[in-house]
């Protein structure tokens, strides 16, 4: 006679195991095209990159109760803001993935083609030699902040800006001899799937300075989608991360101002009050236009002004 107890197991075993590869390996970015850009909402805010290549000082910049320290683990310097090509290029391509309800993963493969094509860059031996340049200095660039991506976490964390990067010398899958493949920071990938990541115009990369990248940035994340957003010209310094000196940032900002080619954004410069004002050329709303009246203005009282100094 068989008797049935319901007596458990003394381990309490499942039937089934655990799945113990829940991620893909690898995520090959040339299989998503990509129809809006994206950037990392912190490093729009904060300087994590430098502004010019073999910049080695670190640094240290504090807004608020944010605490950033970056700093180089080598002598090819910190990694710049056109290195940073690479995250948005990687952001955009998993973001696209993550609408369209395809799996991800942390390493991030692709061929430098699609990476020049779509960040608008040359084709040449030259740009494969800077792109490899670019990587080193990626993973060769450390951030230490207190900035995290979870509302219960309190704590400081150490990254590098990329955890590793290889070209593959052989076939793996569906990857071809000479594709990237790249390993992303978890903290990175946090801001990706926790969506702290704004749109960005596709003419960011046509933007030719360093320091008018910055200043698009600054302005995509502060003003956004407002009619605009005024920040004064110290500050605004701060937060660029420029090592040039305040005089010659001031002439930077003018000189923009003059041109006024700035993707999304008109930028103005109130030399009275030493504020920077950013505009959104995509709002035509009657508080954008009473404000830019004002802006008129105030320059037609300054050369009044001016004028009447001059005569005296």
């Amino acid at each position: 006679m068989v008797y049935f107890t319901n007596k458990k197991r003394k381990n309490n075993l499942k039937t089934l195991r655990p799945h113990k590869h829940n991620q893909l390996e690898f995520f090959i970015a040339d299989d998503v095209d990509i129809s809006t850009f994206r950037d990392e909402m912190a490093s729009m805010e904060h300087p994590f990159f430098a502004l010019k290549a073999g910049d080695t000082k670190p640094r240290v910049y504090r807004n608020g109760n944010v605490t950033i320290e970056v700093r180089s683990s080598s002598k090819i310097g910190l990694a710049t803001v056109f290195d940073k090509d690479i995250w948005i290029y990687a952001i955009s391509k998993l973001q696209e993935a993550i609408n369209f309800n395809q799996p991800i993963s942390h390493t991030v493969a692709f061929t430098p083609y699609d990476f020049f094509v779509t960040t608008n860059r040359d084709k040449s031996g030259r740009a494969y030699d800077d792109l490899k340049k670019a990587l080193s200095r990626l993973s060769g660039t450390r951030i230490q902040t207190n900035i995290v991506y979870s509302a219960d976490d309190k704590k400081t964390i150490d990254f590098g800006l990329i955890d590793k990067w290889e070209i593959t010398e052989k076939q793996k899958g569906k990857l071809d001899i000479g594709m990237i493949e790249v390993t992303l920071p978890d903290w990175f990938y946090q801001a990706i799937t926790k969506t702290k990541v704004l749109q960005i115009s596709p003419d960011y990369f046509r933007i030719r300075k360093a320091i008018d990248r910055r200043l698009y940035e600054i302005a995509r994340k502060h003003c956004g989608n407002q009619a605009e957003f005024t920040i004064c010209l110290e500050k605004l310094y701060l937060k660029t991360g420029s090592t040039a000196a305040l005089s010659k940032f001031k002439f930077n900002i003018k000189q923009l101002a003059k041109a006024n080619d700035l993707p999304d954004y008109e930028i103005l410069f109130d030399s009275i009050t030493d504020k920077v004002i950013f505009k959104n050329r995509n709002q035509n709303t009657p508080q954008a236009e009473a404000s830019r009246k004002r802006e008129k203005g105030k320059k037609e009282i300054f050369k009044i002004k001016n004028k009447i100094l001059n005569k005296e």
